[in-house]
């Protein structure tokens, strides 16, 4: 999904009392709905008010040099290790 694309899911939001209602109650739905495919990890809110923002945190600054654990592995690797590779 491009910028215009983004925009394009959240119109109806801005002008529509029941697209607001549904976007308020699970953004990430209605941008996946929408075609923004984000990460299960990766939570959206949404809130009333009266100037249009994107407010993104990031997690903690990773230490190039240390380990990955397993969780950070799989997340790079989408989630698929040699055993799933060898089963195909």
């Amino acid at each position: 999904m491009d910028a215009q694309g983004f925009l394009a899911a959240l119109t109806p939001a801005v002008t529509d009392a029941d697209a607001r209602e549904r976007f308020l109650a699970d953004p990430k739905a209605v941008l996946a709905a929408a075609g923004l495919d984000l990460p299960e990890s990766f939570r959206v809110s949404a809130r009333e008010g009266d100037a249009a923002e994107i407010t993104i945190t990031l997690p903690a600054l990773l230490d190039p040099d240390a380990d990955l654990s397993d969780e950070q592995l799989a997340a790079v690797t989408g989630g698929v290790g040699p055993e799933d590779v060898n089963a195909t």
